[in-house]
């Protein structure tokens, strides 16, 4: 047995006669002072300058201040109020039809410049507030709230369209670099990854006479139960004495790993066992492996015993869940004694010119070294070797 570590006004003018209204009513139709109506300048009548009569100057028709027509308040043609031309109510006037709410009237009517009125500025067709066509607020063509070609809210709004910037084929679908020595998502039908998609690993259990990869004498194989890419994954099986049970890929002297793991138990238990590691030989007998291992409820380095970090506590190399994935990455570099393993993007051991790191190597091994009987049960996914850096998402 093995010994180890962890891990948003009107205006009034003078009374006029029916002749002078009705010119005032007609010069009023065509061009308004103040705004937007059919000629008023301010309400709804076509013309008036300040209320509904269509160029009344109050409210009869041509009268000077009351109903007649002409008159100057409510006829056709008063100055102010309801006459044709008047003022204030008739059509053309600068405040009611046509003015501030009538037909062509500054506020209201249509063309009005404020309130209702096509035209008009506010609420009418065309008014610049609130609902109008072509107004500058609602209307279609307003410019603030929902009007066709408004400024904020109409078709083509400049924040929302489509084309987002994060396009179909994302980097986790290509789990393996192109400079990558070895890559294996264990997808094959049966058997020891070869070349799937890259490179070849080596069946390796000097410990057991007879077992094989898959088969009736399996102690690893490919595994449908809960992969963590695609369908399957590889499955070590658990171990009810001493074994090492483990693929082996060749490698250059230095490396890097990236893979996925998972243990029905927490890996980071009290005794020695490992689960990779960079050696010399495939053959764990002769290959002087530096492993990445589990003692004292952490994960830790062991090479022939030699412990990193030394010590008994844990910190950033506490034991990782019980059967969870975990995405874990190492450097090994034989030549310098550096290596470096992380547990996603924690980097939990940092050993640099560590001493039994330094070696010639030429074998990546993963599997479980079952040093201590446990009976863990451990998986692998996505497996990747290269001589560049690799890491966790």
């Amino acid at each position: 047995m093995k010994a180890s570590p962890r891990f948003r006004h009107l205006r009034s003018l003078p009374a006029l006669t029916l002749t002078a209204a009705c010119a005032l009513a007609l010069a009023g139709c065509s061009s308004s002072s103040p705004s937007g109506g059919t000629g008023g300048s301010s309400g709804s009548g076509t013309g008036g300058s300040n209320s509904t009569g269509t160029g009344g100057s109050r409210t009869g028709t041509g009268g000077s201040n009351s109903t007649g027509s002409g008159g100057s308040n409510t006829g056709t043609g008063g100055s102010n109020s309801t006459g044709t031309g008047g003022r204030n109510t008739g059509s053309g006037g600068a405040i009611a039809t046509g003015g501030n709410s009538g037909s062509g009237g500054a506020n209201t009517g249509s063309g009005g410049s404020n309130a209702t009125g096509s035209g008009g500025s506010s609420t009418g067709s065309g008014g610049s507030s609130n609902g109008g066509h072509g107004g500058a607020n609602t209307g279609s063509g307003g410019s603030n709230n929902g009007g066709h070609g408004g400024a904020n809210t109409g078709s083509g709004g400049s924040t929302t369209g489509s084309g987002g910037t994060t396009g179909s084929g994302g980097a986790a679908s290509g789990f393996c670099p192109s400079d990558a020595i070895f890559c294996a998502d264990f997808e094959e039908a049966n058997g020891v990854p070869t070349n799937s998609p890259v490179g070849t690993a080596t069946f390796s259990d000097p410990s057991e006479y007879g077992s094989t990869f898959g088969g009736t004498m399996a102690v690893m194989g490919l595994d449908k139960t809960g992969p963590y890419a695609g369908t399957q994954s590889m499955k070590v099986y658990p171990s009810p004495s001493f074994s090492v049970r483990t693929l082996a890929v060749a490698v250059p002297q230095k490396f890097w790993v990236r893979l996925y793991i998972k243990s029905d138990k927490a890996i980071g238990q009290p005794d020695h066992n490992s689960f990779f590691g960079a050696g010399v030989d495939p053959d764990y007998s002769k290959g002087h492996f530096v492993e990445v291992s589990e003692q004292f409820n952490c994960i830790l380095l062991n090479a022939n015993d030699s412990l990193y970090p030394a010590g008994t506590t844990c910190g950033a190399n506490s034991a990782l869940t019980a059967n969870d994935w975990h995405c874990m990455a190492a450097q090994f570099d034989g030549t310098t004694g550096n290596v470096q393993v992380f547990a996603g993007t924690t980097k939990i051991i940092d050993a640099a010119a560590w001493t039994p790191a330094k070696q010639a190597f030429t074998t990546f091994s993963f599997g479980y070294f079952a040093y201590n009987a446990n009976s863990a049960t451990v998986w692998y996914d996505n497996v990747v070797v290269s001589p560049n850096p690799l890491s966790c998402p």
